[in-house]
Parts: C-alpha cells; structure tokens; sequence
C-alpha cells in the first residue's frame, strides 16, 4: 500500500513540473530549458502474513480443537479461557447373576431286603399280593399309612404297598400323605343249596353234647416270602412274630410250630424282638421265633402251639418254591 501511495505522489510532482516548464516565458519558443533531477525509485516493503492459530493440547494429549477445513478460517479461543478436558466413557458393571434356588428333595426308596420282597394292594399282609421287586430297585413314594409303617407306591401302571421293613427311604418320605384305604375285602358267604326234605328220624333219647373247642387264642397275619433269583443255597428259613413288632413280644410257653417238604418241628417264641440281620440296618426286620428246614419246593403249614401241644392260633399255610429263602409269619392276640 505505501508503495502504491509514494508512487503516485512521485507522478504528481512529474506532471506539475512539466506544466510548469510549458507555460515558463520563452519554453516553447527556444528558450533556456529545465533539466528535471533524478526521479528516486521507490523499494517494495515487505507485508508480513499473520501466523495461523497453533491447535490447544489438553492435559490428557488429545487436541483440544479439531483443525478447520482448507480454506475456512478457525475463531482462537479466547485468551485466559481454560479448555474442558477430555472425559472417558465409563463402563457400568454387568449385574450378578443370581443363583437358582436348589430343587428339593423327592420322597423316594430303594429295595433293601435280600433277592425278592412282596408287593400287595393294601398297607397290610392281608392284602392281596399283586408281584415282587427285588433288591437295589428304586421307586417313588407317593403316600403311606396311618401308622407309617407302609409305602404306596407306583407299580406296573397301578398302586401298590410294600412295607417300610423292606425298603430304606429318604427323609422326604415322611412328608408324604396318608392314604386311607378300606379294610381288604371279604369273601362273601354263599346261601347253600336247598337239601331234599327228608322224613323226620325216630326220636332218640339225647345225649350231652360234647363242648366246643376253644376258640383260637391268636389270629394270623399273613405270610411274606422272599425268593432268590437262582437256588444257591440250602435252607429255608420261618421267621415267627407273635404279637405287633411296635409293642413287646408276647412269649408265656407258646411255640411255632412248622410242616415243610423237607420235615417239621417246633421252636419257642421269646420274651424280645430280635434282628434277622445284625449288622445291615436297612435290611432286617424283627422276629421272636425262628425255624430252619432243608430248601424244597412244596406245601408248608406253620400255627402257635401252647406247652401241651395244643394248637391255639389260626394256622398259615401255602407253597414254598425251589428258591424260596424267607417266609415271614405273624399272628396277633385276638
């Protein structure tokens, strides 16, 4: 710009002088001319560009202002103004998962009498016996008997009872529900067939009658069995309970006396319960008068003797197989 300015002063001062020389006495007739001095050449001065803007760095090392596009000037940031620094995104925790909550416990049982054990259709011996299972099957509990001494479970489809000396269960089996059951049912009695009249006999003189026999003192209970699965053994052994195994034994002289294939005999009831199998918890049960015979399949009749001989019980009678081990027999006071 001031060399532009002094430029033009100098072609002003140029003009006015050539002016004055044409217009002087005697200039454009030969008179005496003017010599005009040197013209000083004027130097460009030097416009300095102003620097761009340097970019902020935080305190983190990222730049604080991003760079302006080509061509596009970037306002500074005021002098003395601090820069916000740089915050990093956190990372919310995930959430712990919360554990399941544990499944509870089944009621259930296993088979702990030796090779085979009853199953019947009601809580009891008298029952009617509806197939077997066998030692170390397992089975879900579904109810059991007033007194506790029974499980129900379910068999081929159907409900079935064992009782709980032949099985080991769990604690939840004692949560489970009584089943009330109606007594086993009874034979039903059949009118007999009407007899032809026949004519009256001549009256006798009449004679004492002779007394009745005494009724039976005890009442039988039924029988459980126990067979193997093969006839790896020699004896079979009658196993006598006289009286209910929750209270005491009833003993006073009475015997158990036994007919089996391979012979007979008579042993004592005793005055306390004893274990079938001392030593293995699950699998004994309680008996007070114990009869062994040689192993033999065929008929066997059991009934309770008093000191004289005398039958006093209801008598238990029915067929042993050629693997036939066990046969339990109770009987109760009338």
């Amino acid at each position: 710009m001031r060399f532009r300015f002094w430029l033009l002063i100098a072609l002003a001062l140029m003009l006015a002088a050539l002016a004055g020389c044409a217009n002087a006495p005697g200039g454009a007739r030969g008179g005496p001319s003017v010599t005009p001095g040197p013209i000083k050449t004027l130097r460009p001065t030097f416009t300095p560009t102003p620097a761009k803007p340097k970019a902020t760095v935080t305190p983190g090392g990222a730049a604080a202002q991003a760079p302006a596009p080509s061509g596009q000037a970037q306002a500074p940031a005021p002098s003395g103004q601090a820069q916000p620094a740089t915050v990093a995104p956190t990372l919310e925790p995930s959430p712990t998962p919360v554990p399941p909550s544990p499944t509870p416990e089944k009621a259930g049982m296993t088979i702990s009498s030796p090779g085979a054990t009853n199953v019947r259709s009601g809580p009891g011996t008298t029952f009617t016996k509806i197939g077997e299972v066998q030692q170390g099957q397992s089975f879900a509990i579904t109810g059991k008997n007033q007194a506790g001494t029974w499980w129900q479970f379910s068999f081929n489809g159907r409900p079935a009872w064992i009782s709980g000396e032949m099985v080991s269960a769990n604690a939840a089996a004692q949560s489970v529900e009584v089943i009330a059951l109606a007594a086993p049912p009874t034979a039903v009695p059949q009118p007999a067939a009407p007899r032809p009249v026949q004519p009256a006999p001549a009256p006798v003189q009449p004679t004492a009658a002779p007394p009745p026999p005494p009724a039976a003192i005890f009442s039988q209970g039924g029988a459980e069995f126990r067979n193997a699965d093969n006839t790896d053994f020699g004896v079979v052994t009658f196993w006598g309970r006289l009286g209910p195994t929750g209270s005491n034994p009833v003993s006073g002289g009475y015997r158990m006396k036994i007919t089996s294939p391979s012979g007979g005999g008579e042993t004592a009831f005793v005055g306390e319960w004893q274990n079938a199998y001392p030593g293995l918890a699950d699998s004994q049960f309680r008996y007070n008068a114990k009869f062994e015979a040689p192993r033999a399949a065929g008929g066997y009749r059991a009934v309770v003797v008093d000191g004289s001989g005398k039958e006093v019980s209801d008598p238990i009678s029915g067929s042993l197989l050629d693997r036939t081990h066990d046969v339990i027999l109770s009987w109760f006071p009338r």
